[in-house]
């Protein structure tokens, strides 16, 4: 099955740095798309930075490689802030020709799980992620209605409506393209003052601008739309059920935690024992197993 085969309805699109923490997430999303089967009708869309494009698997036709400069450099707007890259180096003419490629895309980081329940996952509304930035101040509502206010956009209450998104494919180019002139906006907004976590933060200035496109956009992305279903969490200790589609490595101290993991202090655990049934055991089994056992197991022809 050749990455141009018409059920490839899906593409999965992400940003990809020259930087071994994210070349390493990649492995993941890429052996939990082998093993979850989504390799059968979607591809891993990877966006990354030119020096990164070999040091991802040359061979697989499901992998497509789309070189692209980061843009948070020195001297740019973006300066201090590179998770921007993830964004905005997804929108332009060398990811227009997308939306005639794949129906839907899935806007997502790398740090992530795919399940085989997204195999069949094709929605005809937009489902949006879990938004780990979720305001715990009243504060924080105020200065994101505030923001909105002074710049003029509809904010229909809809707070934390996520990082991810799937939809029309147009309609994922359409918002990270208007996700980067709001995160603009916001960083502007913050000048030379970040704020302070978990209060209105300027480390997640990228989710703030997708939860405003979001509601500025109200009838094409949340009037119907589905909220809090992608970006399931690593630690979740519950089984895999047909609700979960995506499972995101937050930032957590709780297991399973991306961070734990690197600092080995899951070294000790028996791995023969992880059930892969369950959110955070699977996530462990998928970064723990060798890439080609995944491909034996799943069947993989590549």
């Amino acid at each position: 099955m050749s990455s141009d085969d018409h059920t490839k309805s899906l593409g999965i699109l992400m940003y990809i740095d020259d930087h071994p923490t994210m070349l390493e997430d990649f492995s993941w999303i890429y052996k939990s798309w082998i093993y979850s089967g989504n390799w059968r009708s979607s591809d891993l869309v990877a966006v990354c930075n030119p020096k990164a494009i070999d040091k991802l698997p040359g061979d697989d036709p499901g992998i497509v490689k789309i070189p692209f400069e980061p843009v948070a450099v020195d001297g740019s707007i973006w300066q201090g802030y590179p998770f921007i890259n993830s964004i905005a180096c997804l929108s332009g003419p060398h990811t227009d020709h997308l939306q005639e490629r794949y129906k839907w895309l899935l806007r997502t980081d790398a740090d992530v799980f795919l399940t085989q329940h997204l195999c069949g996952l094709r929605p005809n509304m937009p489902v949006h992620g879990n938004g780990q930035y979720l305001y715990t101040t009243q504060e924080a509502w105020d200065k994101m209605l505030d923001f909105c206010q002074r710049h003029g956009f509809e904010h229909h209450r809809v707070f934390g409506c996520g990082h991810s998104l799937l939809a029309l494919s147009g309609h994922v180019l359409f918002f990270v393209r208007e996700q980067t002139r709001v995160a603009e906006l916001v960083l502007r907004d913050f000048g030379s003052d970040p704020g302070q976590w978990p209060g209105w933060f300027r480390g997640v200035t990228t989710m703030y601008a997708a939860e405003i496109v979001a509601n500025h956009h109200y009838a094409a992305f949340l009037e119907h739309g589905k909220t809090q279903i992608l970006d399931v969490p690593s630690y979740s200790v519950g089984a895999i059920d047909q609700m979960t589609f995506h499972i995101h490595g937050i930032h957590t101290d709780d297991y399973f935690s991306k961070h734990h993991y690197r600092a080995g202090k899951y070294a000790h655990m028996d791995l023969q024992a992880l059930d892969r049934t369950k959110i955070n055991q699977y996530c462990h089994w998928i970064v723990t197993t060798p890439l080609e056992e995944i491909k034996r197991l799943a069947g993989y022809p590549y």
